[in-house]
């Protein structure tokens, strides 16, 4: 059985602390991925690319290539916000050898055509499609089951929890100290960016940043970003205090 406690304390914290169902089927799913018997699919709101990408690291671990097929994002490498995309099937297929490739139902490339044979043959690609919403009637979301996050509004009481296991992965990823993400902060998350799981990993990520570093463009060079994206993004909210965007 792949289910180890990393990974199932990981599903409770998408799906729910209390629906143990949920988190069990989301493994059998998720064993079935790994085997290479079939896809994983991942339905939900908002973007779903980052909880494939933690599932993947906690799957296969981190060292093996995750590759995103997104033929609106260019060719673009790895970075601590986001991992590596590959606008062509075929290519992404490739770069995944040893890991997964992961697309958006939505997004499918142009030579996706060619990629589906090479994907059944496959035993050294694990396959992940992200799908917005939930329609229960499409065969891909009725077998194998799909792991269907659930909305943060069903999980108002467990949000504290939730933006603090997202915070305290963010300061483990840029080695930080944990005063780096203070009661105000989480606060702020909840209040500010709390609509999906990927704002809060995302917000939190970028507080603990910007909380770390001198300034913003240093802050932007730690997340792998551009400063004038960071500044964009820092522009349309009110950040908690004492935070240096100079």
């Amino acid at each position: 059985m792949l289910a180890s406690n990393n990974l199932r304390r990981f599903l409770a914290r998408l799906l729910g602390w209390t629906n143990e169902r949920a988190v069990d089927h989301a493994l059998h799913s998720i064993d079935l991925a790994v085997a290479h018997r079939a896809q994983l699919v991942i339905s939900g709101a908002g973007d779903l690319v980052p909880i494939a990408y933690a599932l993947h690291r906690r799957m296969l671990g981190p060292e093996s290539p995750f590759i995103v097929c997104d033929p609106r994002r260019g060719n673009t490498p790895a970075s601590v916000r986001a991992p590596a995309n590959r606008e062509s099937g075929v290519a992404a297929l490739s770069a995944a050898a040893g890991g997964s490739l992961c697309v958006r139902r939505s997004r499918l490339p142009g030579d996706f055509s060619s990629v589906v044979p090479r994907l059944r043959s496959s035993d050294d690609v694990q396959y992940i499609v992200c799908w917005r919403g939930n329609d229960d009637a499409h065969p891909l979301l009725v077998a194998p089951a799909p792991i269907h996050v659930p909305s943060t509004k069903d999980r108002a009481s467990e949000l504290p929890r939730v933006v603090d296991e997202y915070a305290h992965e963010a300061i483990a990823t840029l080695w930080a100290r944990d005063t780096c993400f203070t009661d105000h902060d989480r606060a702020w998350v909840l209040e500010h960016a709390a609509s999906s799981l990927s704002e809060i990993e995302k917000a939190t990520l970028r507080l603990v940043a910007l909380r770390t570093c001198a300034n913003m463009s240093t802050a932007a060079a730690r997340l792998g970003m551009a400063p004038v994206s960071l500044s964009r993004w820092i522009g349309r909210r009110q950040l908690p205090s004492k935070i240096s965007t100079t």
